[in-house]
């Protein structure tokens, strides 16, 4: 088996199985009339992230549930927290505060994230969310990011770096894995996933630690800044790692 055949195994073994898929639809479904139910205002759901983008892999995989109110009718901040409160009143007691929402954790490494937003009044496409770390709103929009995917159409190495990135615990976004996905295959072949691997992982070898990161749809979004300087280094050390291996199952190994 060569290094192609090898990496469409290991590919076509990252499907989730319907069942898990099926259940934590039905958990969306739970959230959804919770909020709806307990909020007011006008708002309505879009589904993001790995289910939307179709990047989800049986190792680790989540969903996105961006609730956007088409009026602020209420501070965002507020909003933020309203969100954490009619939650924990229904039935969810274990959540994880994120960046710009709330983290459900559901079975083993899967969870539902909930992402408070307000539409822009001017760009229906774009939203507005809320950061909690630093204490701001940022602009932003989903729906752009879905497309970036759909323009470039690197799925599949995109599951692949998923995976390297849950087995190696690499503290990097997948967010950001896309964006540099895009950025460093430009005009690279899509029939070799050994060759876009490679290619990928030079360019973030030779840029992670001092290049920054936007956003697709702000560039005023510095996704990069999320990164602390240690775990710049920690994402440069474990590709310099990848890059050295012999062959791609001394990385994807324990697949199970």
């Amino acid at each position: 088996m060569n290094d192609e055949e090898f990496l469409r195994t290991v590919l076509n073994d990252l499907e989730p199985p319907q069942s898990q898929v099926d259940s934590l639809l039905r958990l969306r479904d739970n959230i959804r009339s919770c909020i709806f139910e307990h909020i007011g205002g006008e708002k309505s759901m879009f589904m993001a992230g790995s289910f939307k983008k179709d990047t989800m892999i049986r190792q680790h995989y989540d969903l996105d549930m961006f609730i956007i109110w088409t009026s602020e009718f209420m501070p965002l901040k507020d909003l933020f927290y309203e969100v954490k409160r009619a939650l924990l009143n229904f039935k969810w007691k274990r959540l994880e505060k994120k960046r710009v929402g709330w983290r459900i954790p559901y079975e083993n490494e899967f969870h539902v994230d909930v992402i408070p937003s307000v539409q822009d009044t001017h760009e229906s496409e774009y939203s507005y969310l809320y950061n909690c770390f630093r204490k701001k709103r940022l602009k932003t929009s989903m729906q752009k990011h879905i497309e970036e995917i759909e323009k470039y159409d690197r799925r599949d190495v995109i599951k692949l770096l998923k995976l390297w990135k849950f087995r190696r615990e690499v503290p990097i976004k997948t967010f950001l894995l896309e964006i540099i996905t895009h950025l460093a295959c430009y005009n690279v072949t899509r029939d070799s996933l050994s060759i876009q691997l490679k290619t990928i992982f030079e360019y973030i070898l030779n840029n992670i630690v001092n290049k920054e990161f936007y956003d697709p749809a702000n560039r005023d979004n510095i996704i990069s800044e999320d990164l602390t300087r240690s775990e710049k280094y920690e994402i440069r050390d474990k590709v310099y790692k990848a890059l050295n291996c012999i062959y791609w199952g001394q990385i994807f190994e324990n697949i199970g």
